[in-house]
């Protein structure tokens, strides 16, 4: 088999980072369809709310599921057994 050229492994490895960055596009598209959806059931679409607020809110939200998953990974510290 004879070997690709420099310009046909780029054009492989450039059709490879179309389709990826494409499959990250549609990963976005969807958990912001999601996230969505939740905040419509919500009734957050009713509110009279400007954008940064409201990404501040979700920053808010966010930091404490963090805060929560970090206390949840977190070892449980040993304690004395009553023998």
């Amino acid at each position: 088999m004879a070997r690709k050229t420099l310009s046909e492994r780029k054009a492989d490895k450039l059709a490879e980072l179309n389709r990826i960055k494409a499959e990250l596009a549609e990963l976005e598209s969807k958990a912001a369809e999601r996230i969505g959806k939740i905040a419509l059931a919500a009734g957050l679409g009713d509110l009279d709310i400007d954008d940064a607020s409201l990404r501040k809110e979700f920053e808010a939200i966010a930091s404490k599921f963090r805060k929560s998953e970090g206390k949840q990974a977190a070892p449980m510290a040993a304690t004395p057994s009553a023998d």
